[in-house]
């Protein structure tokens, strides 16, 4: 294991982005090393990453939770038990980690955050959804119930986000918020409303900081002057999902100004900055694959919704780029099938790591992407 960093090293550089191979077999493949990471460990939850030298990571409660529907997604369409029978582990997982006040805390500090409670409410939303387990329905209801008690009036989150300033990709959480409402209000839960007024009253909050072409403020959590694509693409997914909730264009104009603005920036291989600073100047060297991912989903909803030649362009190219980059040969278990955080695996995003989330976004991108009929179903 102790080598596994130069010889991965070596081997990027030797195999230059090649031929992908056909859409099942990605999607097969990344499946399998989601599949790995939920086995890494005993507790049923998803493996935060595989770190080349030390192996795999404790599981991860953020991402876990909004692998869930995409595992669900795949059983709808495909059949494919085995994806219902793990996605149901997982969310059993999560009710074990959850807090007594209902958040979901950050497993390194044991404190709670808001967007990683966000994220797990798409799991329970998704589970419940799938099997009508009223323990699922009940946590999701205490863990949004947790969220509104630390949203400030003016619909900011800053307490419990690590920014006292606030950040405008919890437009994802948002969005969670709302399928929270629609379950909620399905089943008869009382005052289900809150949760949809809350997500608009963020949602207005976030929309405000938009700059011009789509770029907002406030938009990373450790670079605000050059996000990261992966957080820029949290608040335009976010946007779209929620606008289409809501039936709210400016939520829909928004997403839709971020996702042409990023479109032009997808060179002729696919690639895309991981960065991008005010005036959408590209601001890193190296990929962020993760954000690659769901940009393209973003651009292929988009595209379903209202064809656009130029998105439906930028999807293809950026997911031929990601199959590309994509193992699917690799008799390392750690590295066949998973989506490196960066292109090389060096750049900073996730540096030397295979994130959980971005085989999910890749899942999510192939499946939803240019060619596939799906995009209406999407959750989660």
């Amino acid at each position: 294991m102790i080598l596994e960093r130069p010889i991965e090293l070596v081997r990027e550089r030797l195999t230059r982005p090649g031929r992908s191979a056909p859409r099942e077999v990605h999607v097969r493949e990344a499946l399998a090393w989601i599949y790995r990471a939920q086995d890494a460990g005993g507790d049923r939850g998803v493996s935060h990453s595989y770190l080349l030298g030390r192996g795999w990571m404790p599981s991860y409660p953020e991402t876990t939770g909004y692998i869930i529907p995409t595992l669900l997604n795949v059983w709808r369409e495909t059949g494919d038990s085995e994806a219902r029978r793990r996605a149901l582990e997982m969310a059993d997982w999560e009710l074990g980690v959850q807090l007594p006040d209902g958040a979901i805390p950050d497993l390194a500090t044991g404190a709670p955050v808001v967007f990683d409670t966000g994220q797990v409410l798409f799991g329970w939303v998704g589970a419940f959804r799938e099997t009508g387990d009223e323990r699922y329905l009940a946590a999701a209801l205490r863990a949004g119930d947790w969220m509104l008690g630390v949203m400030d009036a003016d619909g900011a989150w800053r307490r419990c986000m690590g920014s006292s300033s606030g950040l405008t990709f919890n437009a994802r959480s948002a969005w969670a918020l709302l399928e929270l409402a629609g379950a909620a209000g399905a089943a008869g839960a009382a005052g289900e409303g809150r949760y949809a007024e809350a997500a608009r009253r963020f949602l207005e909050w976030s929309l405000a900081r938009e700059e011009g072409r789509g770029w907002f403020d406030l938009n990373c959590l450790n670079d605000g002057d050059r996000p990261l694509l992966h957080t820029i693409a949290y608040t335009a997914e976010g946007q779209l999902e929620a606008g289409l909730l809501l039936d709210e264009p400016r939520l829909l104009e928004a997403a839709a100004r971020t996702a042409r603005e990023l479109a032009a920036h997808v060179g002729s291989s696919g690639r895309m900055a991981g960065r991008f600073a005010r005036g959408w100047a590209p601001a890193a060297s190296w990929a962020c694959l993760t954000g690659m991912a769901q940009i393209s989903r973003v651009w292929s909803r988009l595209h379903a919704l209202a064809p656009e030649p130029l998105l439906a362009q930028a999807a293809a190219r950026a997911l031929g780029f990601l199959t590309a980059t994509h193992d699917v040969a690799s008799g390392h278990g750690g590295l066949r099938g998973g989506i490196r955080g960066s292109f090389p695996i060096t750049g900073a995003y996730c540096r030397y790591r295979i994130p959980n989330w971005a085989a999910k976004f890749f899942v999510d991108a192939l499946r939803y992407g240019p060619g596939e009929d799906r995009q209406p179903a999407f959750k989660g």
